[in-house]
């Protein structure tokens, strides 16, 4: 059975006008499966379908054999347990007005009932994972820069421990060579851990460094799909 899997998934915002037009593939445990296409192809919005996000038009999204398609809210949360998501911008995904420790916390707190010095060992151990000294946890996100700020997004999606994580353009906002270190360390955790990542990208060469199959979408269809380093441009 495949970790995720997406059928015939079709998303209209407008009647009759689908950004997602009748899309399938799967994430199997441990893999990496990239969404290559150009701005507007419907990537970003299959993996917000995934997390539940969007409300899809049609189609189903599977999460190990369970329909999650339009799970309630209650539902929703704890599949947070399981599936998680990393922003392509992690300024605007970052409360300010909140500490880093408080807003990785959150979850533990409200998904796994973890009393607060618990909470606080785990924010501790996941910062380290990716990077971050754990004086981190007690300041604003404005102390910190845009590579500092996406590892500290990667922390809070792998806080409750999930074992697939959409990852929604998450290097295209920083620098070249920052993009390298967030790149490798998605590739370590991975190894580490065993995760599964939904990788949306408009880079074919970040798609080849990092996944092992491509989906390309072009008007919010699939028109290629195979293993990673596809012939073709998004």
């Amino acid at each position: 059975m495949p970790l995720l899997e997406v059928r015939d998934l079709r998303v209209a915002y407008r009647p009759h006008h689908p950004v997602v037009d009748g899309v399938n593939f799967v994430v199997r445990q441990g893999e990496t499966l990239g969404l290559l296409g150009e701005s507007g192809s419907g990537k970003s919005t299959i993996g917000h379908a995934v997390v539940g996000l969007v409300r899809p038009s049609a189609g189903q999204v599977l999460f190990r054999g369970e329909d999650i398609t339009h799970a309630p809210a209650r539902r929703r949360r704890e599949l947070g347990r399981h599936v998680q998501i990393v922003f392509q911008d992690p300024h605007g995904s970052l409360n300010p007005s909140r500490t880093i420790g408080s807003t990785l916390a959150e979850p533990l707190r409200a998904v796994r009932k973890l009393p607060r010095r618990a909470a606080e060992a785990r924010v501790a151990e996941v910062l380290a994972r990716v990077g971050m000294p754990r004086a981190a946890a007690s300041r604003y996100p404005g102390a910190f820069s845009g590579g500092q700020l996406q590892r500290i997004a990667i922390a809070r999606a792998l806080v409750l421990e999930p074992e697939l994580v959409v990852c929604d353009e998450p290097t295209s906002a920083l620098d070249l060579s920052v993009q390298a270190q967030i790149l490798n360390l998605l590739l370590d955790l991975q190894q580490q851990l065993g995760l599964s990542y939904l990788f949306i990208s408009h880079d074919i060469d970040v798609v080849r460094f990092v996944c092992h199959r491509t989906v390309v979408l072009r008007g919010g269809r699939i028109v290629e799909q195979g293993p990673a380093p596809l012939g073709g441009t998004p």
